[in-house]
């Protein structure tokens, strides 16, 4: 994540913090995050250098007055006028590691080969609550490449119990074993 971004990430935790809307914010960005996967013409559209940036910021407000708050279209309004709304993404990011920070939460991601059902993964949340002492939030990838069981990867720790790590191991210990 390069620097810039964490300065404006950090720019839009201020604000929110001093207006009280972190979480909202947050969750707007939640938002604004999936329609860009969904439009990403969107961005394209943003990032034109021939549309000028008075054309951009019309765009912004007719795209996102009506359901985020203020501050975040103040927030776009900026990143336009100082050439930075190609980092959205990498603000985002930086932002939600701000406020998930503040709030004590550390956000991770379980990978398992089948989706987990809500009870699975109320489960496992429980467990790494209780075992970090922190507030977890889980979210969940299928890769199926693991064959069963499951891999958490926690800031900079991964918890790997995977079918396949299990058989990595297995492997390794049959080969190191010498016959007499």
């Amino acid at each position: 994540m390069s620097k810039i971004a964490s300065t404006y990430a950090q720019a839009l935790f201020d604000a929110a913090s001093d207006d009280n809307t972190l979480e909202d914010i947050k969750k707007d960005l939640g938002v604004i995050s999936s329609l860009m996967k969904e439009q990403p013409q969107l961005m394209e559209v943003l990032t034109l250098p021939k549309l000028s940036k008075e054309d951009k910021k019309e765009l912004i407000k007719k795209v996102f007055s009506k359901d985020a708050s203020q501050i975040l279209v103040n927030f776009f309004m900026v990143l336009i006028d100082k050439d930075r709304i190609n980092l959205l993404t990498e603000i985002i990011v930086a932002y939600n590691q701000l406020v998930n920070q503040h709030l004590g939460i550390l956000e991770g991601t379980v990978y398992s080969a089948v989706d987990l059902n809500k009870d699975q993964l109320t489960r496992l949340t429980y467990t790494f609550t209780k075992k970090l002492n922190k507030q977890i939030k889980l979210n969940v990838v299928v890769d199926p490449s693991l064959l069963g069981g499951y891999k958490v990867s926690l800031g900079d720790v991964v918890y790997d119990n995977s079918i396949k790590l299990q058989l990595k191991n297995l492997k390794d210990n049959l080969l190191n074993v010498e016959l007499k």
